[in-house]
């Protein structure tokens, strides 16, 4: 009789695990230390694969057996276990990313994506954030942005520049916070959610950010798009500075991906001066 949810089992077996793989290692978390045969008899699954079941999850770190006769099995705990699989992934990840861009080695396009869904928006958003390396800039809402708060944290404390744009309230500790705090029910009453996001001026998403409905966002490297992209954010951020009567040019100026200092010597140059 399985003592653990059909739904426990199903996402187990979305991260690469057997059907008996995640039964027994269920299985062993709630019965433990356990033999084969009394694990078999607990989660169903056959006698003639426990063992070999059980010798897989061994080998992958996951169970260790801590008898001989008669052998008994006890799990990694989930804390662990986690920890292994994420270190796992990571070091898979690094060696495919590696051999894949020595496979491809040409330079970048600068097409144009299509991200389907709400789901997909945020998840592309989360893994470009986590990539970042010197600068993130959004414009957003409290709910999409507080989606990303974990990998924004992660992103600030490898000391990424973060800049944030938001009618809705937002939280200081993300990064550079401009936010009016307007109440986001009240915002999606004349409004819909939508999100902007730019990394190290190379990447850009944007688009809608609506759950109940079945929307696409971009995802580009045109240098063309990501321009007009980061000026809507410096527009915003200008105005607020304006009605908050804030100094925001030091803001704007890492906003900008043009050379600002020569920029300024030039308008100097154009202003006729008094004799």
């Amino acid at each position: 009789m399985n003592s653990f949810s059909d739904d426990l089992l199903n996402k187990m077996t979305k991260m690469g695990f057997t059907v008996y793989e995640a039964k027994s290692y269920l299985g062993l978390l709630k019965h433990n230390p356990a033999t084969g045969y009394e694990l078999s008899k607990e989660t169903n699954v056959p006698r003639s694969v426990i063992y070999s079941v059980l010798d897989k999850l061994e080998m992958m770190g996951l169970v260790s057996n801590i008898h001989d006769k008669p052998r008994r099995y006890v799990p990694l705990s989930p804390k662990q276990m986690l920890s292994k699989l994420e270190t796992d992934f990571s070091t898979k990840l690094m060696t495919f990313s590696s051999e894949l861009l020595k496979f491809n080695n040409k330079p970048e396009t600068e097409g144009f994506w299509n991200i389907n869904g709400y789901e997909s928006l945020m998840m592309t958003c989360v893994s470009l954030i986590r990539e970042a390396k010197e600068t993130i800039f959004i414009s957003g809402w409290r709910r999409e942005i507080d989606r990303l708060k974990e990998p924004l944290l992660a992103a600030k404390k490898r000391g990424v520049d973060i800049i944030i744009f938001s009618f809705t309230e937002v939280s200081k500790s993300l990064g550079q916070v401009f936010a009016y705090g307007i109440d986001e029910e009240k915002l999606s009453s004349i409004w819909d959610h939508k999100m902007i996001l730019v990394t190290d001026s190379s990447n850009l998403i944007m688009g809608p950010a609506n759950i109940d409905k079945q929307e696409q966002a971009i995802w580009t490297q045109n240098k063309a798009v990501l321009t007009i992209a980061i000026n809507y954010i410096i527009l915003d951020i200008t105005l607020y500075g304006q009605r908050m009567k804030l100094d925001i040019s030091d803001t704007v100026v890492k906003l900008m991906t043009t050379r600002v200092d020569y920029l300024d010597h030039l308008i100097e140059l154009s202003i006729p001066t008094e004799k």
